[in-house]
């Protein structure tokens, strides 16, 4: 059993702001990727822009974000504690 004092959940610190970030990142991308997809109408004759890809290139982009910000953040906590 473990000591009720040692335990230090929850997630990283780079997930923590990895998450933060994704979100800051994501939300005005996703919001402006579905207004545009919503009130944008095909002119005839011009090429259409489907909604759906620029929403999913949104959500990927803040994945993206999010994930790097971890992995950069927690590899700069190893770094660091690694050279005490």
């Amino acid at each position: 059993m473990q000591n009720d004092t040692s335990y230090q959940g929850g997630g990283t610190v780079g997930g923590k702001v990895g998450c933060a970030l994704a979100t800051v990142v994501g939300l005005p991308l996703l919001s402006a990727a579905f207004i545009y997809a919503s009130i944008g109408d095909c002119a005839p004759g011009a090429a259409c822009v489907d909604g759906w890809k620029m929403i999913v290139a949104a959500a990927a982009i803040s994945g993206i974000v999010g994930v790097a910000a971890r992995a950069a953040i927690n590899a700069l906590l190893r770094f660091l504690r690694r050279d005490r």
